[in-house]
């Protein structure tokens, strides 16, 4: 097939990573670490651990954003008995696309594809910063997350529409999004979550919808199966505790095997502080160390 001028101009970017715990057999050396693959824009900052030997990877785009007909695919295996926290060294930008092109007036989605395998007994927490959609930007999601019965994932996703700060909205542009998070059965796979939004100028004014307030967050956790009931219980009575500390819009679901938590106001940094409020009670219910801020992460969040 041939491709159109706006194909040539567009990224194809790939990123493969995979994850294995290197712990010796004298058990004195136990953290995780990666191979990796990957092709522009894709680029790998160096990774670091934690005191739990946590392999913390930050990944970077490094064309600054994306333009109508780029496409991203990522996709992680995290093997067994091993921990990663993936986050991004910026925020994703999506640049208008409608109305751009006399050939093509009503733009192009520039799209992200994730596929994520989380094998026995590992925890994966994917912590990236927001994505910005310009006034008029077309983009689209999908992240397809598999995870064994004794692993865990924590899911963030922070939207902004618009730059709200010169007066810009969506416009005409589009976000959409598709989430699916599965547990790997013998017999059938097992869902534990699947989540499906569009926002839109429709839904970014509307009373019932964001009200005029850009930025909308989701935070998923999806624990072991065995995990304790008492101990869910427990976090989302902390976590409500959070909640009446904040000015913005929270919303907090029980999962069956986990928690979803909603939020929506005019503040990215509101948003990010929340989630690592949030993110560091969830630590302290798994027995894990406290979570800090990361290197790459804005120094206004501090």
């Amino acid at each position: 097939m041939k491709k159109t001028i706006m194909d040539k101009s567009s990224w194809e970017g790939n990123c493969f990573l995979n994850f294995f715990n290197n712990k010796s057999s004298s058990g004195k050396d136990d953290k995780t670490i990666f191979k990796s693959k990957f092709t522009s824009p894709y680029k790998l900052l160096k990774g670091n651990y934690d005191q739990e030997g946590r392999c913390i990877l930050p990944i970077l785009h490094t064309a600054g954003g994306l333009v109508g007909g780029d496409l991203l695919e990522f996709e992680a295996n995290i093997g067994i008995n091993s921990k990663v926290l993936l986050t991004t060294s910026s925020a994703q930008k999506v640049y208008g696309s409608v109305g751009r092109s006399k050939i093509n007036p009503k733009g192009t989605f520039s799209s992200q594809k994730t596929k994520i395998n989380i094998l026995d007994n590992s925890h994966l927490e994917y912590l990236p910063q927001e994505t910005i959609v310009f006034a008029n930007g077309l983009f689209s999601q999908e992240f397809k997350i598999k995870v064994s019965d004794n692993s865990s994932v924590l899911f963030t996703d922070l939207i902004r529409l618009g730059r709200s700060s010169i007066g810009e909205s969506i416009e005409n542009g589009v976000f959409r999004s598709k989430l699916e998070i599965i547990r790997n059965g013998n017999l059938c796979d097992d869902w534990e979550f699947v989540d499906q939004i569009e926002l839109t100028k429709f839904s970014f004014e509307a009373k019932s919808g964001m009200d005029h307030m850009p930025v909308f967050g989701s935070l998923i956790w999806i624990c072991e199966k065995e995990f304790p009931k008492t101990k869910i219980t427990n976090l989302k009575e902390n976590i409500k505790m959070i909640f009446k500390k904040n000015d913005n819009y929270l919303s907090l679901g029980t999962l069956e095997n986990g928690i979803s938590i909603r939020f929506l106001g005019n503040s990215s940094q509101d948003a990010r502080k929340c989630f690592f409020s949030i993110w560091t009670q969830i630590r302290a219910v798994c027995g894990f160390c406290k979570p800090e801020y990361q290197g790459v992460w804005p120094l206004q969040d501090l």
